[in-house]
């Protein structure tokens, strides 16, 4: 398996894995959207991550850089979308994928990296506890239409 950056090329099978994903299915974003939101994250110091498994796409996540003026205006980092097709789950690579990114995170000089979860399986807790993350704080959110 290799994990790296997805290419502006590959995005469509990151948006295949979104679609995987156990939610409701939103409209997907134009070409045009989905070039200006991939260029917006790199930009800003983040990465869109895909894992492969014989040149398939099987995995993904995204890691967003935030300015930050606490922690001597150093960055943090969130993480979204890890998602692991369906057909290759319980074989490591969802924390695999986890590791690459938590490692971006610190070469990007962040002071912590975070990510929230709606899941509540306890298989999906297992998983981020097993690549470092502990449950240490309440997330809130107010959704927009979505």
């Amino acid at each position: 398996m290799e994990i790296r950056q997805v290419e502006q090329k590959e995005i469509e099978g990151v948006l295949d894995l979104i679609d995987e994903y156990d939610r409701p299915r939103s409209p997907r974003p134009s070409d045009e959207e989905v070039r200006s939101i991939y260029n917006a994250i790199l930009e800003s110091g983040g990465c869109v991550f895909g894992a492969f498994s014989t040149g398939d796409m099987v995995g993904t996540c995204t890691v967003n850089v935030c300015a930050n003026l606490s922690w001597s205006g150093r960055p943090y980092a969130i993480i979204e979308n890890v998602i692991v097709s369906r057909s290759h789950r319980n074989q490591g690579i969802g924390k695999a994928i986890l590791e690459y990114a938590t490692d971006f995170a610190q070469q990007a000089g962040c002071y912590k990296a975070a990510l929230m979860t709606g899941s509540k399986e306890p298989a999906t807790h297992r998983l981020y506890e097993s690549a470092g993350f502990s449950a240490s704080k309440q997330g809130y959110q107010i959704r927009f239409n979505a």
